[in-house]
């Protein structure tokens, strides 16, 4: 072995969190590649997230020695076998069975580096490890079966306001996987990221996944026989099934890769709604839309001659479901309304909101930019007609969107960019085109990015959306406690059992921009400004809040945090 178990430990034991992730990845680094011809499908590792590859030799006599050798894709695990390998490696198969690996772990405290996904791989490994030994161990040597790092149980302690975690939920795992989020900033602070909503940070595995690309086999989509063609649509058609899956499509052909969630939403509303609505008819949007939802739907209507109609919103920032009858009638042909205000939290009934649009012959278009990281999406169940999402929301990367909708929908809607791929035939004087999703995806895709944002999906999957939930809204009931206690405090929006896990805020007598900007010296990210949603601020009367938006990665310490610099923001601007 090429690293001893004990210079492994005299090696962490000198070093800070942030400097142990860094080695676990040398580790993976200098650990001996297999060659391409090594890699073989009988040698995989069930249950790896990543691809690992294990092999073994054996010497003789009744308790040999066993040999191993190993390898993955993934640099970090490739750091977690080089320690499996320190542990293991030429023990005889006795040994290796009565080895207390767990001990390993605790003494380097792995479990802060393991994800879910990634604590099933471990113990896949370590399964595989002993199963080698106790094929060739003695009768009678222990094979008692070894649980790689068992849940914990949470932590009692704390007061009013206080977060307890959830038991199948190790926020510090999730976290050790964003490498932004595990550096020092200036000043020795650790980074407190609270503009999610905005756009996410990437786990390690998403930003591994787009390098695996452009280093292994990167290649343009749907354009060559060659092995980096093939290899890319093959990515690019599990990336699509995966988030088909992932939202409950009928079928992947439903789900088309576009530039983010502003351009799928002009696609629909130039797409659909230019074909099918004329003068007279009316599009029911809401107060609380992002911009990306309201100017495509003015402009249809200005070119149309259509009417843009508003849902009432209550006091507290719901929609008025009482009056949607008011405002949602024959006329409607479209109601677009997102599934959580990007500003308020504010979480609407979708599924009541499609019944009731086609009950007057209207679809529904839903914004799902900002539900679809914290919350469960079934596009069946809810019988909804468009969906829209953008990748670097659900911790994926930028420039890229999907579209989602029903077949029927598909088939009637026209494409608005014309060229390569989205083509069925070429003629002189004119073209067919090609059926759905292809007819949506003209030109060359994100690719790299749309791979990738399949990667985050399986990531979010890996964790549960669920669990995800419940983890941000202990975060999110906590915030609001504690913020609504801060003298001056306005926090807009529903109460936290209609919200996700979003809080806009002012401070009395201070600019959302100088509150964020002294948050930010205290390390607490935030965003400040009107958040692309005018016409809400205007409802609200103010011209901007200071918004702070909470992910899986975010942690009972980030809301201590935002609080503490909230207190020393008054203090600094002497607000009393």
């Amino acid at each position: 072995m090429f690293v001893t178990l004990e210079e492994i430990y005299e090696e962490f034991e000198d070093l800070d969190p942030r400097d142990q992730s860094q080695y676990l990845l040398e580790l993976g680094y200098d650990l001996p590649r297999f060659a391409p011809g090594q890699k073989r499908d009988c040698d995989l590792v069930h249950g790896c997230q990543s691809q690992v590859w294990l092999t073994a030799e054996t010497g003789s006599g009744d308790d040999p020695k066993v040999m191993l050798h190993a390898d993955s894709d993934a640099e970090i695990v490739r750091g977690l076998i080089a320690i499996l390998l320190a542990a293991y490696d030429e023990k005889t198969a006795s040994e290796i069975l009565s080895f207390p690996i767990t001990e390993v772990f605790d003494r380097l405290h792995l479990k802060q580096y393991i994800s879910p996904q990634r604590h099933n791989g471990l113990q896949g490994m370590v399964d595989r490890i002993r199963g080698i030994a106790a094929s060739h161990a003695p009768a009678g040597s222990s094979q008692s079966p070894t649980v790689v790092m068992g849940s914990q149980e949470p932590n009692s302690a704390g007061g009013e306001g206080a977060v307890k975690p959830s038991r199948a939920f190790n926020v510090e795992s999730v976290r050790s996987e964003f490498p932004t989020l595990n550096q020092t900033l200036d000043g020795g602070m650790q980074p407190v990221f609270l503009d999610s909503g905005a756009s996410a940070q990437k786990p390690q595995l998403v930003i591994d996944k787009e390098r695996e690309v452009e280093e292994q086999y990167y290649a343009n989509a749907h354009r060559g026989r060659y092995s980096f063609g093939a290899r890319v649509d093959e990515e690019l058609d599990a990336a699509r099934d995966r988030i088909a899956g992932f939202i409950n499509s009928e079928t992947s052909a439903q789900v088309a890769f576009t530039a983010g969630t502003t351009a799928t939403l002009n696609m629909i509303a130039a797409g659909w709604g230019g074909r099918f609505l004329k003068s007279g008819d009316e599009i029911l949007i809401t107060e609380m839309e992002h911009h990306a939802n309201i100017v495509p739907w003015q402009q249809l209507a200005i070119r149309t001659r259509a009417t843009l109609r508003y849902i009432p919103l209550t006091p507290d920032g719901r929609l008025d479901m009482d009056r949607l009858d008011e405002v949602l009638t024959a006329k409607t042909k479209v109601l677009a309304v997102t599934a959580m205000s990007n500003v308020l939290g504010t979480v609407t009934p979708i599924a009541e909101l499609a019944a009731r649009a086609h009950d007057v012959g209207a679809i529904i278009c839903i914004d799902a930019a900002q539900s679809v990281p914290h919350m469960a999406t079934d596009v069946q169940s809810d019988d909804i007609d468009f969906l829209v999402f953008s990748g670097h929301k659900i911790y994926g990367p930028t420039g890229v969107g999907v579209l989602y909708g029903k077949a029927e929908r598909l088939d009637e809607m026209d494409p608005i960019l014309f060229g390569g791929h989205m083509i069925d035939r070429v003629y002189k004087d004119h073209s067919t085109f090609a059926a759905a999703p292809a007819k949506f995806e003209a030109g060359t895709l994100p690719i790299v990015q749309a791979i990738a944002v399949g990667t985050a999906v399986e990531w979010v999957q890996g964790l549960g959306v669920a669990a995800i939930h419940q983890h941000e809204q202990l975060l999110l009931e906590s915030a609001y406690s504690q913020l609504s206690q801060i003298p001056g405090m306005t926090i807009y929006g529903p109460d936290v059992s209609h919200r996700g896990a979003i809080l806009s805020f002012r401070m009395a007598d201070v600019h959302p921009e100088d509150l964020a900007a002294i948050l930010d010296r205290r390390g607490v990210m935030t965003r400040h400004g009107h958040h692309c949603t005018m016409p809400l601020h205007d409802l609200l009367g103010v011209s901007a809040t200071t918004r702070a938006s909470f992910a899986a990665y975010n942690t009972a310490a980030d809301v201590t945090a935002l609080v503490e610099a909230i207190e020393f923001a008054r203090r600094t601007l002497r607000v009393a």
